[in-house]
């Protein structure tokens, strides 16, 4: 038999964690600008989020003290406190809304590019075995700029200790997801907490994510040169090998190598991560023209690409104007984002 409580957090306070792994937008907000002014600051800034505000009557909010040159999700916790709102995810995580506080300030953690904030925190107690467990729900969410491929499904907890300083034992962490948002939740199951403990003082620990700075944009402006095309960009090369007719297809054929050190990912977890090189052909009139079809494979840090398009019979991207746009994820790296919480109540 199982007895289930729970609690959804809306309490507490923030922790600064450990030196980030992924470094963060650094933005900032004019001095004494309304809360309107600053959400549409932050929207323009290359974070790739678009900041909201959940109320119409905090809009002309005095915000801006102290947000110059800080971190974006810092700055907005700021903005948050400012205005005694919180943060709401919205459309993946590509939106942020600054909504009416319902309570006290929500305990999160920021970690470079990533936000780290315990939505809920569930006891069970298992009657047959005498034992009770504490699920702690983790939501984590980056900027949207950051692509994510392959995170960690339960952080590696280094510290765990409730409010009378008593030790908490964590399971292990166990399996990685593949996120297609800019946001994904993890789990914590820890042991040891009793009915004296109000509050785990402290939860540190650090999750492994595989992801790139963002995209990049490669294009190629004259498909009637000679083959192959090479640039280099980000520390990687693109290169398109052949642009030409195949019955009634254009074949675009593109090499790209990623530096040394890329990450190692099992067969079925290419596609995870190839899913953002894409390519697109751009006529004289700036019309956009998708792939039909494609073929994307990758060999370690290599990719071999085939993109075909069908176009009008009138049409001719050899022809002076037209142009090939390769997208891609920047470089891949495997890296440990840390954090810290502090005083996460317990039910």
């Amino acid at each position: 038999m199982r007895l289930f409580l729970t609690l959804i957090l809306c309490t507490a306070v923030a922790a600064q964690p450990a030196e980030p792994t992924i470094k963060p937008t650094a933005v900032s907000v004019g001095k004494d600008a309304t809360l309107a002014e600053a959400a549409a600051a932050l929207t323009k800034s290359p974070v790739g989020a678009a900041v909201q505000i959940g109320a119409p009557d905090l809009a002309a909010a005095k915000v801006g003290a102290g947000v110059e040159r800080v971190p974006f999700w810092d700055a907005l916790e700021a903005i948050a406190d400012q205005t005694k709102s919180r943060l709401a995810l919205r459309d993946g995580g590509r939106t942020v809304a600054l909504a009416p506080r319902s309570g006290t300030r929500e305990v999160s953690a920021v970690s470079g590019a990533f936000r780290i904030v315990p939505r809920a925190v569930t006891g069970r107690l298992l009657l047959d075995q005498g034992t009770t467990l504490h699920d702690i729900d983790l939501d984590v969410h980056w900027e949207p700029r950051v692509r994510v491929y392959r995170i960690d499904s339960a952080p590696q907890i280094t510290k765990a200790v409730d409010d009378r300083g008593t030790a908490l034992t964590a399971a292990a962490a166990g399996s990685r997801h593949y996120p297609t948002d800019s946001l994904t939740d993890l789990k914590v199951r820890l042991t040891g907490l009793t009915r004296d403990g109000k509050q785990i003082a402290t939860l540190a620990g650090e999750f492994r994510a595989t992801a790139a700075e963002g995209l990049l944009s490669v294009p190629f402006k004259n498909l009637a040169a000679k083959f192959p095309i090479a640039q280099k960009v980000g520390g990687m090369s693109v290169v398109l090998r052949s642009f030409e007719k195949v019955g009634g297809f254009w074949e675009a054929q593109l090499e790209l190598a990623y530096p040394e050190g890329h990450p190692a990912f099992e067969s079925f977890e290419e596609q995870k991560w190839l899913r953002d090189t894409r390519v697109r052909l751009i006529d004289p009139t700036a019309a956009v023209f998708e792939p039909d079809n494609d073929d994307v494979n990758a060999a370690g840090r290599n990719v071999a690409a085939t993109y075909r398009f069908k176009l009008l019979a009138a049409a001719n991207p050899l022809q002076p104007g037209w142009s090939l746009v390769c997208d891609t994820p920047a470089p891949l790296a495997e890296v440990k984002v840390p954090f810290v919480l502090k005083n996460i109540p317990l039910p």
